[in-house]
Protein backbone atom coordinates (compact mmCIF):
# COMPACT_ATOMS: atom_id res chain seq x y z
CA UNK A 1 0.00 0.00 0.00
CA UNK A 2 1.16 3.58 -0.94
CA UNK A 3 0.32 6.60 1.50
CA UNK A 4 1.43 10.40 0.52
CA UNK A 5 1.82 12.87 3.17
CA UNK A 6 2.44 16.50 2.41
CA UNK A 7 4.67 17.46 5.53
CA UNK A 8 5.45 20.96 6.29
CA UNK A 9 9.29 22.05 5.50
CA UNK A 10 10.65 22.13 8.92
CA UNK A 11 8.96 18.51 9.88
CA UNK A 12 10.50 17.07 6.64
CA UNK A 13 13.78 18.53 8.08
CA UNK A 14 13.66 16.75 11.42
CA UNK A 15 12.30 13.48 9.79
CA UNK A 16 15.44 13.18 7.53
CA UNK A 17 17.63 14.35 10.55
CA UNK A 18 16.46 11.67 12.93
CA UNK A 19 16.80 9.08 9.84
CA UNK A 20 19.80 9.84 8.99
CA UNK A 21 21.29 10.26 12.93
CA UNK A 22 19.86 6.53 13.55
CA UNK A 23 21.35 5.79 9.72
CA UNK A 24 18.51 4.89 7.97
CA UNK A 25 16.30 6.88 5.16
CA UNK A 26 13.22 8.57 5.63
CA UNK A 27 11.45 5.86 4.68
CA UNK A 28 12.31 2.96 6.45
CA UNK A 29 12.41 5.45 9.67
CA UNK A 30 8.67 6.37 9.43
CA UNK A 31 7.59 2.57 8.62
CA UNK A 32 10.03 1.80 12.30
CA UNK A 33 7.69 4.56 13.96
CA UNK A 34 4.76 3.44 12.39
CA UNK A 35 4.90 0.04 13.46
CA UNK A 36 6.07 1.30 16.59
CA UNK A 37 2.95 3.15 17.29
CA UNK A 38 0.47 0.09 16.00
CA UNK A 39 2.22 -2.41 18.35
CA UNK A 40 2.69 -0.14 21.55
CA UNK A 41 -1.31 0.41 21.36
CA UNK A 42 -3.37 -0.05 24.77
CA UNK A 43 -5.79 -2.23 24.63
CA UNK A 44 -9.37 -1.47 25.36
CA UNK A 45 -11.88 -3.03 27.00
CA UNK A 46 -14.67 -3.59 28.87
CA UNK A 47 -15.89 -4.61 32.31
CA UNK A 48 -19.72 -3.52 32.53
CA UNK A 49 -20.17 -0.25 31.91
CA UNK A 50 -16.84 0.91 32.51
CA UNK A 51 -14.35 1.04 30.08
CA UNK A 52 -10.33 0.04 31.14
CA UNK A 53 -7.64 1.36 28.62
CA UNK A 54 -4.50 -1.48 29.49
CA UNK A 55 -1.44 0.04 28.59
CA UNK A 56 2.02 0.23 30.01
CA UNK A 57 3.00 2.60 33.02
CA UNK A 58 4.94 5.84 31.77
CA UNK A 59 6.22 6.02 35.22
CA UNK A 60 5.87 7.68 38.60
CA UNK A 61 2.72 9.56 37.88
CA UNK A 62 2.96 12.01 40.23
CA UNK A 63 6.32 13.18 38.92
CA UNK A 64 4.73 13.68 35.94
CA UNK A 65 2.32 15.61 37.55
CA UNK A 66 4.86 17.72 38.89
CA UNK A 67 6.66 18.27 35.45
CA UNK A 68 3.47 19.37 33.65
CA UNK A 69 2.19 21.55 36.03
CA UNK A 70 6.06 23.61 35.87
CA UNK A 71 5.65 23.54 32.30
CA UNK A 72 2.68 25.26 32.18
CA UNK A 73 3.71 27.55 34.63
CA UNK A 74 6.82 28.62 32.78
CA UNK A 75 4.62 29.02 29.65
CA UNK A 76 2.42 31.59 31.83
CA UNK A 77 5.06 33.78 33.26
CA UNK A 78 7.13 34.23 29.90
Amino acid sequence: MAITLELAPEIEARLIAQAAAQGMSAEAFLKSAIANLLNAEPLVYRVGTALVVQSTPIGNLETSVDQMREERLSGLIC
